[in-house]
Protein backbone atom coordinates (compact mmCIF):
# COMPACT_ATOMS: atom_id res chain seq x y z
CA UNK A 1 0.00 0.00 0.00
CA UNK A 2 1.52 3.57 -0.47
CA UNK A 3 -0.13 7.21 -0.32
CA UNK A 4 0.96 10.31 -1.65
CA UNK A 5 2.09 13.15 0.57
CA UNK A 6 3.13 16.66 0.05
CA UNK A 7 4.98 19.11 2.40
CA UNK A 8 3.79 22.99 2.73
CA UNK A 9 5.18 25.59 4.30
CA UNK A 10 2.13 27.66 5.73
CA UNK A 11 1.62 31.13 6.53
CA UNK A 12 4.49 31.94 4.29
CA UNK A 13 5.16 32.68 0.37
CA UNK A 14 8.59 31.59 0.42
CA UNK A 15 10.07 28.33 0.88
CA UNK A 16 12.28 27.53 3.85
CA UNK A 17 9.80 29.61 5.92
CA UNK A 18 7.03 29.11 8.41
CA UNK A 19 5.26 26.07 9.68
CA UNK A 20 6.05 23.34 7.84
CA UNK A 21 3.02 20.72 7.41
CA UNK A 22 2.72 17.28 5.73
CA UNK A 23 -0.18 16.73 4.10
CA UNK A 24 -1.08 13.02 3.25
CA UNK A 25 -3.95 12.43 0.75
CA UNK A 26 -6.15 9.06 0.25
CA UNK A 27 -5.56 8.72 3.95
CA UNK A 28 -9.64 6.67 4.74
CA UNK A 29 -7.43 3.46 5.05
CA UNK A 30 -5.68 3.91 7.98
CA UNK A 31 -6.25 3.86 11.34
CA UNK A 32 -5.63 5.90 14.16
CA UNK A 33 -2.75 4.09 15.39
CA UNK A 34 -1.55 4.15 11.97
CA UNK A 35 -1.93 8.00 11.40
CA UNK A 36 -0.45 8.80 14.73
CA UNK A 37 2.84 6.71 13.61
CA UNK A 38 3.21 8.44 10.73
CA UNK A 39 3.03 11.85 11.98
CA UNK A 40 5.78 10.72 14.77
CA UNK A 41 7.30 9.64 11.60
CA UNK A 42 7.18 13.43 10.18
CA UNK A 43 8.06 14.66 13.02
CA UNK A 44 6.86 18.17 12.40
CA UNK A 45 4.47 20.37 14.16
CA UNK A 46 1.35 18.86 12.79
CA UNK A 47 0.46 16.21 9.86
CA UNK A 48 -3.07 16.58 7.88
CA UNK A 49 -4.81 13.70 6.46
CA UNK A 50 -6.97 13.98 3.83
CA UNK A 51 -9.87 11.77 3.55
CA UNK A 52 -13.76 11.56 2.19
CA UNK A 53 -16.23 13.11 4.65
CA UNK A 54 -18.54 11.60 7.05
CA UNK A 55 -20.90 13.64 7.01
CA UNK A 56 -23.19 15.01 3.50
CA UNK A 57 -22.34 17.98 3.99
CA UNK A 58 -18.33 18.63 3.72
CA UNK A 59 -16.45 17.78 0.85
CA UNK A 60 -13.20 16.35 2.47
CA UNK A 61 -12.32 15.39 6.15
CA UNK A 62 -9.07 16.12 7.74
CA UNK A 63 -7.38 14.48 10.50
CA UNK A 64 -4.98 16.43 12.33
CA UNK A 65 -1.96 14.87 14.46
CA UNK A 66 0.59 16.20 16.11
CA UNK A 67 3.94 14.03 16.64
CA UNK A 68 2.45 12.85 19.85
CA UNK A 69 -1.77 13.15 19.90
CA UNK A 70 -4.74 14.03 17.85
CA UNK A 71 -6.12 17.81 17.58
CA UNK A 72 -9.47 18.86 17.05
CA UNK A 73 -8.71 21.65 15.19
CA UNK A 74 -5.42 23.69 14.08
CA UNK A 75 -4.94 26.36 11.64
CA UNK A 76 -1.92 26.04 9.79
CA UNK A 77 -3.54 22.42 8.74
CA UNK A 78 -6.70 23.78 7.60
CA UNK A 79 -4.77 26.63 5.68
CA UNK A 80 -2.41 24.43 4.02
CA UNK A 81 -4.76 21.61 3.21
CA UNK A 82 -7.06 23.91 2.12
CA UNK A 83 -4.32 25.31 -0.62
CA UNK A 84 -3.12 21.38 -1.41
CA UNK A 85 -7.07 20.47 -2.73
CA UNK A 86 -6.55 24.24 -4.87
CA UNK A 87 -3.42 22.68 -6.24
CA UNK A 88 -4.64 19.62 -7.11
CA UNK A 89 -7.94 20.66 -8.78
CA UNK A 90 -8.34 22.34 -12.16
CA UNK A 91 -7.57 25.62 -10.92
CA UNK A 92 -5.82 28.42 -12.68
CA UNK A 93 -3.65 31.48 -11.64
CA UNK A 94 -6.25 33.43 -9.69
CA UNK A 95 -8.70 30.92 -9.40
CA UNK A 96 -10.68 30.16 -6.34
CA UNK A 97 -11.70 27.05 -5.30
CA UNK A 98 -14.30 26.71 -1.67
CA UNK A 99 -14.06 23.95 0.20
CA UNK A 100 -16.22 22.47 2.96
CA UNK A 101 -13.62 20.47 5.43
CA UNK A 102 -15.35 18.02 8.60
CA UNK A 103 -12.59 18.64 11.48
CA UNK A 104 -13.45 17.09 14.75
CA UNK A 105 -14.42 20.78 15.97
CA UNK A 106 -16.90 20.83 13.59
CA UNK A 107 -17.51 21.66 9.61
CA UNK A 108 -15.09 24.32 8.13
CA UNK A 109 -15.75 26.94 4.95
CA UNK A 110 -12.24 27.48 3.66
CA UNK A 111 -11.11 29.11 0.43
CA UNK A 112 -8.37 28.22 -1.30
CA UNK A 113 -6.78 30.15 -4.34
CA UNK A 114 -3.77 29.67 -6.82
CA UNK A 115 -1.24 32.01 -6.77
CA UNK A 116 1.54 29.55 -9.08
CA UNK A 117 2.27 25.93 -9.44
CA UNK A 118 3.22 25.31 -6.29
CA UNK A 119 1.61 28.52 -4.16
CA UNK A 120 -1.30 29.32 -2.71
CA UNK A 121 -3.25 31.07 -0.24
CA UNK A 122 -6.51 30.40 1.87
CA UNK A 123 -9.21 31.53 4.16
CA UNK A 124 -11.56 30.13 6.23
CA UNK A 125 -14.30 31.32 9.09
CA UNK A 126 -13.51 29.20 12.50
CA UNK A 127 -15.92 26.92 13.30
CA UNK A 128 -15.74 27.42 17.11
CA UNK A 129 -15.64 31.19 18.12
CA UNK A 130 -13.25 31.55 21.44
CA UNK A 131 -13.84 31.57 24.85
CA UNK A 132 -12.41 32.24 27.78
CA UNK A 133 -12.14 29.06 29.63
CA UNK A 134 -9.83 29.44 32.36
CA UNK A 135 -7.40 32.60 34.24
CA UNK A 136 -3.37 32.57 34.01
CA UNK A 137 -1.74 30.84 37.03
CA UNK A 138 1.00 33.53 38.96
CA UNK A 139 3.08 35.64 37.78
CA UNK A 140 5.69 34.34 39.72
CA UNK A 141 4.86 30.64 38.42
CA UNK A 142 4.84 32.13 34.70
CA UNK A 143 8.11 33.57 34.49
CA UNK A 144 9.95 30.71 36.11
CA UNK A 145 8.36 28.83 33.23
CA UNK A 146 10.08 31.12 30.57
CA UNK A 147 12.56 32.16 32.27
CA UNK A 148 11.94 35.71 32.48
CA UNK A 149 11.19 38.03 35.18
CA UNK A 150 7.70 38.59 36.81
CA UNK A 151 8.39 42.33 35.55
CA UNK A 152 8.79 41.18 31.97
CA UNK A 153 4.90 40.13 31.76
CA UNK A 154 1.47 42.27 31.71
CA UNK A 155 2.83 46.10 31.40
CA UNK A 156 0.36 46.13 28.17
CA UNK A 157 -2.87 46.84 27.18
CA UNK A 158 -4.51 43.52 27.25
CA UNK A 159 -4.54 41.20 30.30
CA UNK A 160 -3.87 37.50 28.76
CA UNK A 161 -5.75 34.79 30.18
CA UNK A 162 -6.53 30.73 28.90
CA UNK A 163 -8.77 31.08 25.57
CA UNK A 164 -9.57 28.45 22.93
CA UNK A 165 -11.28 28.50 20.03
CA UNK A 166 -10.83 24.69 20.30
CA UNK A 167 -7.54 23.73 21.39
CA UNK A 168 -6.91 25.87 25.00
CA UNK A 169 -3.94 28.34 25.19
CA UNK A 170 -2.30 30.35 28.21
CA UNK A 171 -2.38 34.03 26.47
CA UNK A 172 0.92 35.46 27.84
CA UNK A 173 1.15 39.47 27.22
CA UNK A 174 4.98 40.67 27.53
CA UNK A 175 6.58 43.89 27.92
CA UNK A 176 8.49 44.68 24.70
CA UNK A 177 9.91 42.84 21.79
CA UNK A 178 13.38 42.10 24.26
CA UNK A 179 11.07 40.12 26.55
CA UNK A 180 9.98 38.17 24.15
CA UNK A 181 13.22 37.16 22.87
CA UNK A 182 14.54 36.26 26.03
CA UNK A 183 12.07 33.29 26.32
CA UNK A 184 14.13 30.15 28.12
CA UNK A 185 11.52 27.67 28.82
CA UNK A 186 12.62 25.32 32.01
CA UNK A 187 10.83 22.35 31.19
CA UNK A 188 10.58 21.38 35.01
CA UNK A 189 9.07 24.97 36.00
CA UNK A 190 6.70 24.94 32.22
CA UNK A 191 5.10 21.16 33.15
CA UNK A 192 4.60 22.45 37.28
CA UNK A 193 2.69 25.40 35.86
CA UNK A 194 1.06 24.98 32.45
CA UNK A 195 0.61 20.81 32.90
CA UNK A 196 -1.20 18.88 35.30
CA UNK A 197 -4.42 17.03 34.10
CA UNK A 198 -5.17 19.74 31.81
CA UNK A 199 -1.92 21.16 30.32
CA UNK A 200 -2.23 23.98 27.68
CA UNK A 201 0.24 25.80 25.21
CA UNK A 202 1.48 28.95 25.90
CA UNK A 203 1.42 31.98 23.49
CA UNK A 204 3.41 34.75 24.64
CA UNK A 205 2.93 37.95 22.62
CA UNK A 206 3.47 41.97 22.81
CA UNK A 207 2.44 44.46 20.05
CA UNK A 208 4.68 44.69 16.96
CA UNK A 209 5.57 48.65 17.45
CA UNK A 210 6.18 49.79 21.20
CA UNK A 211 6.17 53.81 19.36
CA UNK A 212 2.73 53.84 17.33
CA UNK A 213 -1.10 52.55 17.79
CA UNK A 214 -1.03 49.10 15.48
CA UNK A 215 -3.26 46.19 15.24
CA UNK A 216 -0.19 43.90 14.50
CA UNK A 217 1.58 41.64 17.08
CA UNK A 218 4.50 39.75 17.39
CA UNK A 219 4.39 35.70 19.45
CA UNK A 220 6.06 32.37 19.60
CA UNK A 221 3.91 30.13 20.78
CA UNK A 222 5.54 26.56 22.70
CA UNK A 223 3.45 23.22 23.63
CA UNK A 224 6.15 20.13 25.02
CA UNK A 225 2.68 18.45 26.13
CA UNK A 226 2.23 18.15 22.47
CA UNK A 227 5.73 17.06 21.27
CA UNK A 228 6.34 21.15 20.04
CA UNK A 229 8.68 22.85 22.15
CA UNK A 230 8.06 25.85 19.94
CA UNK A 231 5.89 26.45 16.82
CA UNK A 232 6.72 28.73 14.18
CA UNK A 233 2.85 29.66 13.29
CA UNK A 234 -0.04 28.69 15.14
CA UNK A 235 -3.84 29.09 13.91
CA UNK A 236 -5.32 27.80 16.74
CA UNK A 237 -3.69 30.05 19.31
CA UNK A 238 -4.02 33.08 17.23
CA UNK A 239 -8.07 31.76 16.76
CA UNK A 240 -7.89 31.92 20.74
CA UNK A 241 -6.25 35.12 21.04
CA UNK A 242 -8.05 36.74 18.62
CA UNK A 243 -11.02 36.23 21.75
CA UNK A 244 -8.80 38.03 24.05
CA UNK A 245 -7.66 40.86 21.36
CA UNK A 246 -11.75 41.70 20.51
CA UNK A 247 -12.47 41.68 24.34
CA UNK A 248 -9.65 43.42 25.76
CA UNK A 249 -8.16 45.40 23.00
CA UNK A 250 -10.82 48.25 22.57
CA UNK A 251 -11.18 47.69 19.07
CA UNK A 252 -14.48 49.06 18.75
CA UNK A 253 -17.55 47.98 16.68
CA UNK A 254 -16.74 47.21 12.82
CA UNK A 255 -14.26 45.40 10.92
CA UNK A 256 -10.27 45.14 12.20
CA UNK A 257 -7.89 43.21 10.38
CA UNK A 258 -4.86 41.95 12.94
CA UNK A 259 -1.63 40.54 11.65
CA UNK A 260 0.55 38.15 13.51
CA UNK A 261 4.48 37.86 13.04
CA UNK A 262 5.57 34.43 14.59
CA UNK A 263 8.41 32.30 14.21
CA UNK A 264 11.27 35.07 13.53
CA UNK A 265 13.03 33.81 16.39
CA UNK A 266 13.15 30.23 15.09
CA UNK A 267 14.19 31.63 11.37
CA UNK A 268 11.01 30.64 10.28
CA UNK A 269 9.33 34.20 10.11
CA UNK A 270 5.65 33.51 9.51
CA UNK A 271 2.77 35.55 8.54
CA UNK A 272 -1.01 34.94 10.17
CA UNK A 273 -3.87 36.93 9.13
CA UNK A 274 -7.00 37.78 11.25
CA UNK A 275 -10.47 39.55 10.39
CA UNK A 276 -12.56 39.80 13.17
CA UNK A 277 -16.25 41.20 13.26
CA UNK A 278 -17.20 42.97 16.57
CA UNK A 279 -20.84 43.76 17.21
CA UNK A 280 -22.10 45.61 20.31
CA UNK A 281 -18.76 45.14 21.96
CA UNK A 282 -18.53 41.28 21.32
CA UNK A 283 -16.53 39.15 18.35
CA UNK A 284 -19.72 37.68 16.13
CA UNK A 285 -17.33 36.62 12.95
CA UNK A 286 -13.03 35.50 12.65
CA UNK A 287 -11.42 34.71 9.70
CA UNK A 288 -8.36 33.11 9.78
CA UNK A 289 -5.72 33.66 6.33
CA UNK A 290 -1.96 33.18 5.34
CA UNK A 291 -0.12 31.68 2.20
CA UNK A 292 1.27 28.33 1.49
CA UNK A 293 4.08 26.77 -0.83
CA UNK A 294 4.93 23.57 -1.61
CA UNK A 295 8.30 22.38 -1.05
CA UNK A 296 8.32 18.52 -1.71
CA UNK A 297 6.05 15.49 -2.38
CA UNK A 298 6.85 12.15 -2.30
CA UNK A 299 5.20 8.42 -1.36
CA UNK A 300 4.78 6.73 1.97
CA UNK A 301 5.07 3.26 1.69
CA UNK A 302 2.98 0.87 3.79
CA UNK A 303 2.93 -2.58 5.06
CA UNK A 304 -0.34 -4.15 4.24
Amino acid sequence: MSLQYDIYDVFTGHQWAGNALAVVHGADGLDDHAMQAIAAEFNLSETVFITEPRGREADWGLRIFTPVSELPFAGHPTVGAAVALTLKSDAKDGDVRRFVLEETVGDITADGRRNGPRHGSARFFVPRLPEQVGDLPEFDGIAAALGLKPGDLMDTSVQGGIWSAGVPFAIVPLRNAGALQSISLDPVAFADVFGGERPVGVYCVVKASETEHTTDWRTRMFAPHLGIMEDPATGGAAAAFAGLIAEQAGLGDGEHSVSLYQGVEMGRPSHIRLRLRIEASRLTELMIGGDAVKVAEGTLLLDQ
